[in-house]
């Protein structure tokens, strides 16, 4: 048996709109979550579970005509339990690995403030995903490697009482569900030292484009180099994100296009 504890932010989105016709426009979307999972080995095959507490909020602004203020929420943090489930087979000598995994769906209840007005309850889910990670040998020293993650988006919506009263819409709803794929290749070239290249996409879905959501679907190149010691493993990596074009046509039309992120990481693992 084993016992992991993790603490990632496993959703979010930071919009600032500093030019054109949505100047002033900016949303948060902040997440923690802890998860304590415990594994169980039978042999080759290891089933895994666990509970995560997660925490959500969201802010944002919305200017009018001559920038003043047309709308804005703020919120407090609420926290809630969702579930992990797994199952992972393995067979060491082809260093095969394949594990499922399944977040649960987790339902919130934020308490918000709507443009100075009483205060009322944005209730709202982080989507449930299902998650395939692989990895086999292919030659002396080399594995392939990849993932296939499917969010359930359609089960998140962010729409509050004052905002919807208002407009008949949502801050911010998703009407399609994604995948997203990735494919690489590691390579041992001696004991301590190792490399990986990888490429990950996902294809642009067919929500109505939003100004607090302005990209569709995404396209990486993924490069890392990892130290093995005795004890430290220590890696470092760097990708490149081709994120995907937005049209905006209504109220005003804008466009996001050919817009990339550099990401670099660290990762540094001690054995006992």
């Amino acid at each position: 048996m084993a016992i992991a504890i993790i603490q990632d932010e496993p959703f979010g989105a930071d919009v600032s709109w500093t030019k054109g016709g949505y100047i002033g426009t900016k949303a948060q979307v902040k997440s923690s979550a802890t998860t304590i999972l415990t594994s169980y080995d039978l042999d080759n095959v290891t089933i895994y579970g666990g509970l995560k507490n997660q925490s959500l909020s969201a802010t944002a602004a919305v200017p009018g005509p001559s920038n003043a203020l047309a709308y804005s929420i703020t919120s407090t943090a609420d926290s809630s339990l969702g579930y992990v489930l797994g199952a992972a087979i393995e067979k060491p000598e082809i260093a095969m690995k394949l594990f499922l995994t399944y977040h649960s769906k987790i339902n919130h209840d934020i308490a918000v403030v709507e443009s100075s007005v009483a205060p009322s309850t944005l209730m709202t889910s982080t989507p449930e995903s299902f998650n395939l990670d692989f990895q086999t040998g292919i030659a002396e020293n080399t594995l392939l490697f990849g993932s296939v993650r499917q969010v359930k988006r359609t089960q998140m919506a962010l729409c509050p009482a004052v905002y919807k009263t208002a407009t008949s819409g949502c801050l911010k709803e998703f009407k399609s569900n994604t995948t997203s794929y990735s494919l690489g290749v590691g390579r041992k070239f001696s004991d301590s030292w190792s490399g990986a290249v990888t490429y990950g996409k996902e294809s642009a879905g067919n929500d109505k484009p939003s100004v607090l959501a302005p990209v569709n679907g995404y396209s990486k190149m993924v490069f890392g180099v990892t130290y093995t010691g005795e004890q430290a493993i220590i890696t470092l990596g760097m990708q490149k994100v081709n994120n995907g074009d937005v049209a905006i046509i209504t109220p005003v039309a804008a466009s996001m296009t050919g817009n990339t992120s550099i990401v670099t990481a660290v990762k540094i693992g001690y054995k006992f």
